[in-house]
Order: C-alpha cells, then sequence, then structure tokens
C-alpha cells in the first residue's frame, strides 16, 4: 500500500495543565501530524473556544523548533489551507465530549509528494503538546488526546522541505491606534502570513486595523491595507466557515459559548424541545462569541449551525499561487522585511495582537 495511518499515541487523559511530550519513532516521511483532542465540558458557560486549551503544538528537534502555534492558530492554519468548513464536533453542554481537530500539515494537500516530513534528517524529533483544562471552564476535568500520522508507506519520495508554521510575533495593545513595527524573518520564503487581532467578544478588525509591509527600508512597499476592507474584499476567495453546534440551557440561565468563525457570522440554531415555556434566544453574537438566554421555566436544548470567516480572530495574508512553491514570497533576496500593525480605536482591554508565519523549510 502507498500509504500508512499510523497511531502515534493511543488515547489518554492528559490530567491536569501540563506538557505531554511524544517522541516521533518513525522512518516513514509524513504527510500529516492528526492530534483529536476530545474536552469534556463540565460547565454549561464557555470561558474560551475548544482548542483554546492547547496552549501550544509544538514539534521540536533539540532546540530546533520546527512547528510553534497555539491550538486556535493551529487550527485556523489548517483551516485556510484545507479550504473547509470546520475542524470541530461542538457538543456544548455540561457533561458532553466535544471533538476539536489540530494538527501539522507538512504539505500543500495531504500526501503532497514534494513536501513533507523526513524525520531521517533530524537527530530526535519530538511532538510537544502543551494544555490547559480549565481555559475552557474553571471545573474541566477530562479532556484526552490521541495522535495520528498520515505516512507514505510503500510509496518512494524524495521531499525537498516541508511548511514550517510558528507564531513569530505577539504583543498586548498599549494604546488606541498604537503601531506595532516587527521585523520578519528572511531566511525561508513565506506562503502565507496570518494577522491575529484578539479578543474575546470583539471581532477583528476591531483589535487590530491596518497591515503593512515594508522591504529594506521603504524601498518597495509589497502590502499597505485597511484590514476591514481587505477582509471585505477577501470573502470572495475564503472559504465560509460552518460548524454545528448542540446545546441545553437550564431554567432562566444565560450561557457563553465560543465558536470557530469571529467575523460576519450567523447563528441558526433553533430550539428542539417542545414546551411554550421553553424560550431560547440568542441576545450577542460578535467576535466568536455567541451568548445563549433561556427566560422560560424548563430546560431548552437548542441544535444548529453557525457561519462566518476569520477562523478563531485570524485574517490570511497568502503570497502567490498557493500550489506553486516558486511563486511564493522570496524574502530570502531581501536586506530587511518589516511589518507595521496599527491598532484600532475600538479594542477591547487586553486584546492582542500577533502574527502568524507559514514558511518552506528546504532541507
Amino acid at each position: 500500500m502507498n500509504y500508512r495511518y499510523a497511531t502515534i499515541l493511543a488515547e489518554v487523559d492528559l490530567g491536569a495543565a501540563g506538557t505531554k511530550v511524544i517522541d516521533l519513532n518513525i522512518q516513514d516521511p509524513i504527510s500529516r501530524l492528526e492530534i483529536s483532542y476530545r474536552p469534556k465540558l463540565a460547565d454549561m458557560a464557555m470561558l474560551r473556544a475548544l482548542a483554546d486549551n492547547i496552549t501550544k503544538v509544538e514539534l521540536v528537534d533539540g532546540s530546533d523548533v520546527l512547528h510553534s502555534l497555539d491550538g486556535c492558530e493551529n487550527q485556523a492554519v489548517l483551516l485556510y489551507d484545507r479550504r473547509v468548513k470546520t475542524l470541530n464536533s461542538a457538543m456544548l453542554w455540561n457533561g458532553a465530549y466535544s471533538d476539536a481537530l489540530l494538527g501539522i500539515d507538512f504539505g500543500r494537500y495531504l500526501y503532497d509528494p514534494e513536501l513533507a516530513f523526513d524525520p531521517t534528517k533530524f537527530r530526535n524529533p519530538q511532538l510537544k503538546i502543551s494544555h490547559d483544562r480549565a481555559r475552557i471552564g474553571a471545573t474541566t476535568t477530562n479532556h484526552n488526546l490521541e495522535i495520528f500520522a498520515r505516512c507514505f508507506d510503500e510509496k518512494a519520495i524524495s521531499p525537498i522541505g516541508f511548511l514550517m508554521a510558528k507564531e513569530h510575533y505577539s504583543c498586548v495593545i498599549a494604546a488606541d491606534n498604537a503601531f506595532e513595527y516587527v521585523d520578519l524573518p528572511t531566511d525561508h520564503p513565506i506562503r502565507q502570513m496570518l494577522v491575529r487581532g484578539w479578543h474575546t467578544r470583539i471581532d477583528p478588525t476591531d483589535v487590530v486595523d491596518h497591515l503593512r509591509l515594508s522591504e529594506d527600508n521603504d524601498k518597495r512597499i509589497p502590502f499597505d491595507c485597511n484590514l476591514e476592507f481587505y477582509v471585505n474584499r477577501m470573502k470572495g476567495e475564503w472559504q465560509i466557515l460552518q460548524e454545528g453546534l448542540i446545546e441545553y440551557i437550564d431554567p432562566g440561565e444565560s450561557y457563553n459559548k465560543f465558536v470557530t468563525p469571529t467575523d460576519e457570522f450567523t447563528t441558526y440554531l433553533a430550539n428542539c424541545q417542545a414546551g411554550a415555556q421553553n424560550l431560547g434566544y440568542t441576545d450577542n453574537i460578535r467576535g466568536g462569541y455567541v451568548r445563549r438566554i433561556n427566560s422560560g421555566g424548563g430546560t431548552v436544548g437548542s441544535v444548529g449551525i453557525v457561519t462566518g470567516y476569520l477562523p478563531h480572530h485570524c485574517i490570511q495574508i497568502p503570497f502567490g499561487n498557493q500550489q506553486d512553491l516558486n511563486d511564493w514570497y522570496d524574502v530570502t533576496r531581501l536586506g530587511s522585511l518589516r511589518a507595521r500593525l496599527q491598532a484600532a480605536a475600538n479594542f477591547g482591554s487586553g486584546s492582542e495582537i500577533s502574527i502568524i508565519l507559514q514558511q518552506l523549510r528546504r532541507y
């Protein structure tokens, strides 16, 4: 058989906050690592999105960091790359397990023969999963992890390199309309950049307003855009996100839920229990935050979908034809590359701006 679906880690309960270290004891080239994360909600109200419990996904070889993103950034990169609608199966009620898929795609697509992770090129590759079960709910106890590898088996390939994704920069916004200047690396070609404007209940473009890229001290300006207008134009390019949601709301209660889309998203939720006394409705949908209210006298069950754009507050700036590795942003020929980020005027206290880069790393 050309390919193999290998179990890297059988399902385990992660327990208290910490880091799970897994040796990649495999010799075949890997096209994709699949990380299946299953938290069991213990609170009807959520504090953050499901993937937020994974505080970092790292692939390292000694001190060499080959991949480093938190759970939400990780899902955002996968959603933009794969152009799928969701990576979650959300059963958002007390006592139910939900499924959140994370992972690392080393190629442009599954089983890309040119770009794959070749473990034989490294001394001791390890996958490190850092986690904190209390981020989505203070009393969450059970959360399970399972990891698989999509490997090349009998099909012999000679990959030239792999896609490497990292959070390059992150900061807390200091003031309205403040500028942040970030020197970007020029060691590897950049396939895509994600700008993340994060706040739990604010749209990304109300956190970060403008992005400007400058080559060699303003010799060339390849990107200079208001991000709200840029996002509106890119909706003709991106896959719309669509995530299922099932929940229960106790009588007279209101619960916070957090979902993947964070911009221009709409909820289509219907009460699935009969009874005029059960009245469940939504009164706030912004920045990935959904507030559900039950003003009736009995428990309300809801089922439906949410749709929208900008997974986990991330805005994608792709460089060139994403399938042509020779068409990506070759920053290796530059002396310097600098990003200028401008905060918005409406950001909330504690808002963060981050830059995520996906680069072509050659062997």
